[in-house]
């Protein structure tokens, strides 16, 4: 393998979870030892999950207003540098109170200052702490989606500072020589639709609301479904744009026709 890192992006629904697991089943088919880490995967090595981040006087507070949870909350903190970092999917069967608590300080609700640098020191901590060897890890969505998220849809921040922000991982992750794999669809309006109509209530209200009611959804005006299609035309164009000056090997890959035997080529091909 030319490889230790590959990266699977793509809007929701563009069959990454579908990718992500083909390629660990064919590089396993190879004698390859292969790590899949998904969407909203709590052990992710370089994307915090259901995780908290709090400064010294916010867990000190937390440990004050919790005091019969104060072994557990010590047992599963972790400090980095200032901050105390707390998996709190460990609670969620234990004590709802706590996880509402701790959910309001998770790391994608951060100041972007702040989010920026926890981001970044995690993936460095990813890349120098991780014994690589032969194995091959594979990433869905945390390297694009999820920066671009925090970014653009909440804060509205310049591109500009997203694609320094992803110029900066490259770099950290540029030893691992990395692939990335690239979904996007010409006719995106005609691709999502299926999706949207597909997935729950629950997670179209969701979704809507992340995207329509902050940052860049919030300033241009954005509504209803057909703001969702404005603001993921935007992303797929933005995403296209800085892939084009980041240091990184990608494979684009147009999926509208649904081909996915004429894809899994490619991608066999781009991995060898």
């Amino acid at each position: 393998m030319n490889t230790n890192l590959i990266i699977v992006e793509g809007i929701p629904g563009s069959g990454k979870s579908t990718t992500a697991n083909f390629i660990k089943e064919h590089l396993e088919k190879e004698g390859i030892k292969a790590k899949l880490y998904q969407e909203g995967d709590t052990s992710h090595p370089a994307d915090y999950e259901s995780t908290a981040c709090l400064n010294e006087g916010q867990f000190n507070a937390i440990l004050e207003k919790f005091p019969a949870r104060w072994e557990s909350i010590k047992e599963y903190a972790e400090k980095k540098g200032d901050h105390y970092f707390i998996s709190y999917h460990h609670f969620l069967d234990t004590d709802s109170s706590l996880v509402e608590y701790l959910s309001s300080y998770d790391v994608y609700e951060l100041d972007l200052d702040t989010f920026e640098d926890v981001s970044y020191n995690y993936w460095k901590e990813f890349v120098e702490v991780t014994a690589f060897s032969d194995d091959v890890y594979i990433f869905e969505c945390c390297f694009l989606q999820n920066p671009f998220t925090k970014f653009i849809a909440m804060h509205n921040a310049e591109p500009k500072r997203l694609e320094n922000h992803l110029k900066k991982i490259s770099s950290l992750i540029a030893p691992l020589n990395p692939l990335l794999i690239y979904f996007y669809q010409e006719n995106l309006d005609q691709s999502f639709h299926h999706v949207y109509e597909e997935r729950s209530q629950e997670w179209r209200e969701f979704f809507t609301d992340y995207h329509m009611n902050q940052g860049y959804g919030k300033e241009n005006g954005l509504k209803g479904y057909q703001g969702l299609v404005e603001f993921l035309e935007m992303r797929r164009n933005l995403e296209l744009r800085i892939l084009e000056v980041l240091p990184v090997r990608h494979l684009l890959i147009e999926n509208g026709e649904k081909d996915w035997d004429a894809y899994y080529v490619q991608m066999k091909e781009a991995i060898k």
